[in-house]
């Protein structure tokens, strides 16, 4: 009689005739040839759950680091002192938060260029190539520890962003605001996790190509308003742009939570995170000038 069979690390490594990688990515049950030849939503259930587990392990540390900091603002006079005093932090958290996003988002992947590569012979048998020969470029983000990185520091100055913004407004209209996201996200990602809607996928690509045109209106009209002075503070402009923003962060975030099962990669975790946290909070911003606007009509 034969024994138990083998785990699945085991069974994956005899599978495809080469182990996984080392735990030091944290992506040791990942067999390499799924890291990039296979989206999750075709790989094994237990690869499918533990990829979701990360992704949301990670969004739930990034909201949660966010709404500490955010708190932590509104209850210390010094710290607000801090940051009114020093103004131009802002812009800087601003430009850091930009470039950290971008690079996660365009950075190739290791797979990807070293495919890219053709591998140099051997001159003799057992012969190693050298290390010029297999480094990649300084932007490629070659392990999980670079990319999470650049993750903290990209989650870190949203938060210090996002206080400041916060501390404009009332606290009941900021606490309303986090309710309304909160529901709003977990009914918008239960349903795009069902499963009912897969044929919104064979459109994604049009869907994207409408949403990217909403979104360049809106960085649009808030650039003209500073350029030329447009009374950003008058309740018509906040409720269009408010309403613009919820309605458009909320698509968003109903087609990235489709496409980042469907569509990516099992080492892809910390850039799936990077897209939901981005849905989310400019969600939040949304609603949060909605309300104010809401208020200050009242």
């Amino acid at each position: 009689m034969s024994g138990p069979p083998p785990p699945y690390e085991e069974q994956s490594s005899h599978l495809y005739g080469q182990p996984a990688r080392d735990s030091q990515d944290g992506n040791a049950f990942i067999p390499e040839d799924l890291k990039y030849s296979t989206v999750v939503v075709s790989c094994e259930p237990i690869i499918r759950q533990r990829f979701m587990h990360k992704v949301y392990s990670l969004l739930s540390c990034q909201l949660l680091a966010s709404l500490l900091f955010s708190y932590w603002a509104s209850v210390s006079t010094s710290l607000q002192t801090f940051i009114m005093s020093h103004f131009a932090l802002f812009y800087v958290c601003m430009a850091v938060s930009l470039i950290s996003c971008i690079w996660l988002a365009v950075s190739p992947r290791p797979e990807d260029y070293e495919a890219s590569v053709p591998e140099p012979l051997l001159t003799g048998p057992g012969e190693e190539t050298t290390q010029e020969q297999r480094r990649l470029p300084w932007y490629v983000l070659s392990s999980n520890r670079q990319k999470l990185t650049l993750l903290s520091i990209f989650t870190l100055s949203e938060a210090y962003c996002l206080s400041l913004v916060t501390l404009v407004y009332d606290k009941e209209t900021v606490l309303s605001a986090l309710l309304i996201t909160t529901i709003v996200v977990v009914g918008v990602s239960l349903t795009a996790l069902s499963g009912r809607f897969e044929n919104v996928l064979n459109s994604a690509t049009s869907i994207y190509y409408w949403l990217n045109w909403g979104l360049w209106i809106m960085i649009g009209m808030g650039l003209t308003a500073l350029l030329f002075g447009w009374n950003t503070h008058s309740s018509k402009f906040n409720l269009l742009y408010g309403w613009l923003g919820a309605i458009l962060f909320t698509v968003y975030l109903f087609i990235d939570t489709q496409l980042i099962f469907r569509k990516v990669y099992p080492d892809e975790e910390v850039r799936c995170a990077m897209m939901l946290y981005l849905d989310i909070i400019n969600l939040f911003l949304s609603i949060l000038r909605i309300l104010a606007n809401s208020n200050d009509d009242n």
